[in-house]
């Protein structure tokens, strides 16, 4: 046969085919392409196969002959094959070795030499051969966000920020074509074979950069510990890349337990649940909650102390620390005030990136009631060595007046009374000051010295001489909700005698 056509095309002669067939055809793909399995397995060669020719094989001691030959080059025969006639049904075929498979687009075509020496040329079947893998960039390693790398360092923390996954960019390989498929690996040594997905490009984002996403559940499935991340591209024909280099990385990507133990309050006493105030003991009435050191806060998260029960008398919630970065926090007197004498929770919390607010313990606090030697007794004008005398008090009665008490604030009530014995012998009483709040006047000059409070005379009049004259003082710190017993004010009493 010639360098050139030398055959007509016969129109009996009906195109091979292969066996295995071409990969169907995809937008943006090459036409026809065989998968490298068509031809690199030497036991399985490639099988351009035929239909037969003869309605009737020739009866006789013949044989007929076919070359298969690349690119209407007739001289360019890839392989042939002779039969005995008949011809089996199952032998119209010829095998061609991967050696005479070159790269590229191609068309496969035969010529038939039949018993008596006629040659007929078939119509041409086109192929694509791609034996050229994927070529990846000379610095393969997976590029990972700064947060991780340095220090190849995977937290919990860092998934919980950036929506539970973590991504890398595919540095560029060369020409990267549709279709291509890169899949990457998740695991405990630098060679793991345990899969972690695959990426299959396409006819329109084939030039895009490639971005690698791995999930937080796949992350956290497969432990904490030293892992490695690595991938390989594959061409549709099939053909592998070489890995690429490894990317080690240190994860701890089990979510931390959201420890908030109790706060402590500074100056109390007790490392229980309950702890006890002097409420003297802080300075100026301040006082400062500490968050410990232990909590589990990060540092893009906001914290907040609650002091007290939100919504009641004395409750506040404080949002700032005294300093940036300090898990300290300021408690202003007036909410130190109004818990005297009670039992207050005092808890903080944390909230998240996401808005979601985690609750620590609460701690008791007991807060002291004031001690008795820090606290005036009421005076009585008029008194003449523990003695008050009825003709010296003046006709709209005795005036009484009581000095400022400790962290004194307007939540606080108070009561003042006088208890004498009337003409039968037995106790009687009057309020001098009805139970009210203490005005913000009297916060800083006691009571009795802006508006005067005093013990009418007529009720002194109804009363015995040269028996005791008693002021009691009855304070509610929390808003006049809650007040001591009347047999036992919580201030010191004022004793004196009542005389003509």
């Amino acid at each position: 046969m010639s360098s050139t056509q030398s055959n007509l095309l016969d129109p009996t002669m009906t195109a091979p085919w292969t066996l295995p067939e071409p990969l169907p055809d995809v937008p943006g793909g090459e036409p026809n392409l065989l998968h490298r399995t068509a031809w690199s397995d030497p036991a399985n060669p490639l099988r351009v196969e035929f239909k037969p020719w003869h309605d009737s094989p020739p009866v006789g001691s013949w044989t007929e002959r076919v070359d298969v030959f690349l690119d209407d080059d007739e001289n360019n025969v890839i392989g042939f094959r002779e039969w005995p006639l008949p011809m089996d049904p199952d032998d119209y075929f010829v095998e061609i070795a991967a050696d005479k498979l070159p790269s590229g687009e191609h068309e496969l075509s035969f010529i038939m030499t039949n018993f008596a020496g006629v040659a007929a040329r078939s119509f041409p079947f086109t192929v694509t051969v791609d034996k050229t893998p994927p070529v990846l960039a000379t610095d393969s390693k997976l590029i990972f966000p700064a947060e991780v790398l340095p220090p190849n360092k995977l937290t919990a923390r860092y998934l919980e920020l950036n929506g539970d996954e973590l991504r890398a960019a595919l540095p560029a390989y060369v020409a990267p074509r549709p279709w291509d498929r890169i899949t990457w690996y998740w695991g405990a040594t630098p060679g793991t074979q345990d899969q972690g997905g695959v990426i299959e490009l396409d006819d329109r984002n084939y030039a895009d950069p490639v971005v690698v996403t791995i999930p937080g559940d796949l992350i956290r499935s497969r432990g904490d510990g030293w892992r490695y991340v690595w991938y390989q591209a594959q061409d549709r024909a099939g053909n592998q890349s070489l890995r690429s280099e490894p990317v080690e990385l240190e994860v701890a990507a089990t979510p931390i337990p959201r420890d908030l133990p109790w706060p402590s309050v500074e100056g109390a006493l007790g490392t229980g649940e309950q702890q006890t105030l002097d409420p003297l003991i802080p300075v100026n009435g301040v006082v400062f909650v500490q968050v410990p050191e232990s909590a589990v806060i990060y540092p893009d998260e906001k914290v907040w102390v609650q002091w007290g029960e939100p919504g009641t008398l004395g409750a506040t919630r404080i949002e700032q620390p005294v300093s940036s970065g300090s898990r300290r926090y300021q408690v202003e007197m007036r909410y130190l005030a109004a818990h005297i004498g009670r039992v207050l929770p005092v808890s903080y919390g944390v909230i998240d990136a996401k808005g979601q607010e985690h609750p620590s313990v609460q701690r008791r606090l007991q807060v002291q009631t004031l001690p008795s030697q820090r606290l005036e007794t009421v005076q009585c004008e008029g008194l003449s060595g523990g003695n008050l005398s009825y003709n010296a008090v003046p006709t709209e009665g005795a005036r009484l007046t009581l000095k400022k008490w400790p962290l004194m604030t307007t939540d606080h009530w108070v009561l003042i009374t006088m208890t004498g014995v009337n003409s039968s012998g037995q106790d009687s009483s009057i309020e001098a000051l009805r139970r009210r709040a203490v005005t913000e006047q009297e916060t800083y000059a006691g009571i009795g010295f802006g508006t005067e409070v005093r013990v009418l005379k007529a009720f002194l009049n109804t009363l015995r001489r040269n028996a005791p004259l008693t002021g009691k003082v009855y304070v509610s710190f929390d808003g006049g909700k809650t007040w001591p017993p009347l047999a036992a004010p919580n201030f010191p009493l004022l004793q004196l005698t009542f005389i003509e």
